[in-house]
């Protein structure tokens, strides 16, 4: 694919979110369809929320380009498409209709499980590049738990201003780069168009935020990214560890927080202030500082320990490890610090 067919779709995806958010923005607050600040919300002032629905869309025509142009073949181009088209779907039903847990959950298991009824089964599992371990049917059983947690993850995670779209781009851009070194295109593309869209969408949503992702985009995000780690683990030499180390910071603050509510014997799936995230904004930083935050340790620590385990293989277990060890710290010094306050 040369250099201009590649910019057109790319372009495309950046676009149409960056154009079309404020129109939305001004439609779906006349739909009403808006979240107004609560007790368990962390902004303070009425946004529309919905605004996933034109990241999607610039996904959506940005992957028609590719797969006119010849970039994605078919199967690719209807899985992917498909999956856009189910999750921004389901999403904005929640956030027009604002369904149940168990309607919302549903919808997202029955997804999962096409996904991987296309993927077929997860043979083997390369925890580590030199630690490879067989069992299909357990691997597969997790991998569909693994997707779900994904989709849910950033939809828990979108509750500061650019968080979960700067965390799309991020996420976008570095599976890029190890599908490029890896030598597998489709993939690569894929990613640039989720890396694209969210960077556009990103102008909107940036603190103070004028229109937030809404479900129809984190749960979009989030499917993506899981398709995204589910290629890297079945077609390329990529392992689990360097999956989640791409996403570790996501996936550190949602999982421990998950565990301290269920150890505490409150309802997961319940809204709640409590992430690390949530948890700095109520010790008094604002969304701006939140987001640069998170951004920094992005750039800062899982870069350059992705760049060495994708250049050094042998050590990705080691760098993994101690990457969420890191933030696993960090989670735990924010939330002693809130506790010290009360």
């Amino acid at each position: 694919m040369n250099t201009t067919a590649l910019l057109l779709p790319v372009l495309t995806a950046f676009l149409v979110p960056a154009l079309s958010s404020p129109w939305l923005a001004s439609l779906l607050r006349r739909r009403g369809v808006v979240d107004r600040p609560g007790e368990r919300r962390s902004h303070a002032r009425i946004t529309p929320r919905g605004g996933g629905l034109g990241l999607g869309l610039g996904i959506v025509l940005g992957l028609l380009l590719m797969r006119f142009s010849g970039s994605v073949p078919a199967t690719e181009f209807w899985v992917v498409l498909l999956l856009v088209l189910s999750l921004s779907g389901l999403g904005a039903m929640d956030d027009f209709l604002e369904l149940g847990v168990g309607v919302r959950m549903l919808g997202q298991a029955l997804i999962a499980a096409a996904l991987l009824l296309w993927s077929g089964w997860v043979d083997e599992l390369r925890l580590g590049a030199t630690l490879v371990v067989s069992m299909p049917w357990l691997f597969t059983a997790l991998a569909w738990v693994a997707i779900l947690w994904l989709i849910n993850l950033h939809n828990f995670m979108d509750g500061s201003d650019g968080l979960a779209s700067m965390q799309a781009v991020w996420t976008g851009a570095a599976y890029a780069m190890l599908f490029w070194f890896e030598g597998h295109g489709v993939p690569a593309l894929v990613a640039l168009l989720l890396t694209a869209a969210s960077a556009g969408f990103l102008i909107w949503n940036r603190p103070v935020a004028r229109i937030f992702l809404g479900d129809s985009g984190s749960l979009l995000i989030g499917g993506l990214v899981a398709w995204l780690a589910l290629q890297a683990l079945l077609a390329t030499s990529i392992s689990l560890m360097l999956c989640i180390l791409v996403s570790s910071l996501f996936v550190v603050d949602a999982t421990l927080t998950l565990l301290a509510r269920a150890a505490r014997g409150e309802r997961w799936y319940t809204p709640h202030r409590t992430h690390a995230y949530q948890t700095l904004l109520r010790l008094g930083w604002s969304h701006a500082q939140v987001l640069w935050a998170y951004l920094g340790v992005n750039l800062l620590v899982v870069l350059p320990a992705t760049l060495a385990a994708q250049r050094w293989p042998s050590l990705d277990f080691v760098l993994g490890l101690g990457v969420v060890g890191l933030l696993a710290a960090g989670w735990w010094s924010i939330q002693s610090a809130a506790n010290g306050e009360r």
